[in-house]
């Protein structure tokens, strides 16, 4: 059994040892480097792998978590229905995965494709009966795991946490595209009104 080593700092702020340590050795290779940048990296990183390691729902229906994101877009969608193009990049996976996943569904009767009447070239994904029934068999499961997950957390910690990974992915997003995108962050009231 993996141990894990937890550390609260005279400042009350928590780190994980381990993650601590990795830095550290980054800081011994390249002593230009601000730890704080590692650690954090690291951390997010183990947070994602421990986030998905136990997911009750893949064990209902065959799903996978992929198959159940499918299913959920669809079912999300108010016409129970999306262009292979958007899943692909609503999941941000390449297009033959998604390919994959929606033969897989297919399949088990769960959603089937049809073709643009306006762009053959287009394919829409729509959902059927059946894969409505398990996204709804499923979701009182996810909804528990997921509060269950979180509940070590305040509701403050929580918004932090969304703060501060927003702020990192559109920082990630605005430099790899290369220049500042406009109009991507804005106020809540502008947003409303517009």
């Amino acid at each position: 059994m993996q141990q894990f080593e937890f550390v609260v700092g005279e400042s009350g702020l928590m780190t994980e040892a381990a993650a601590a340590e990795q830095a550290e050795w980054y800081l011994s290779k390249s002593p230009d480097l601000e730890t704080l940048d590692f650690e954090a990296h690291i951390m997010v990183m183990r947070a994602y792998t421990a986030l998905q390691t136990d997911a009750p729902f893949e064990h209902r229906g065959g799903l996978t978590r992929a198959r159940y994101n499918v299913l959920r877009m669809l079912h999300g969608d108010e016409q129970k229905r999306k262009l292979m193009t958007d899943i692909v990049i609503s999941m941000n996976v390449s297009p033959t995965n998604i390919t994959k996943l929606v033969d897989g569904l297919e399949r088990d009767g769960y959603v089937r494709r049809v073709a643009s009447m306006e762009d053959k070239r287009k394919v829409w994904v729509e959902l059927l009966p059946s894969g409505a029934s398990i996204v709804e068999k499923t979701l009182p499961g996810v909804v528990h795991h997921i509060t269950h997950l979180w509940q070590g957390l305040t509701l403050e910690e929580k918004r932090v946490l969304v703060h501060l990974l927003a702020k990192l992915r559109l920082d990630i997003l605005t430099r790899s595209a290369g220049e500042r995108v406009e109009g991507v962050c804005q106020p809540e009231a502008e947003r409303a009104s517009a």
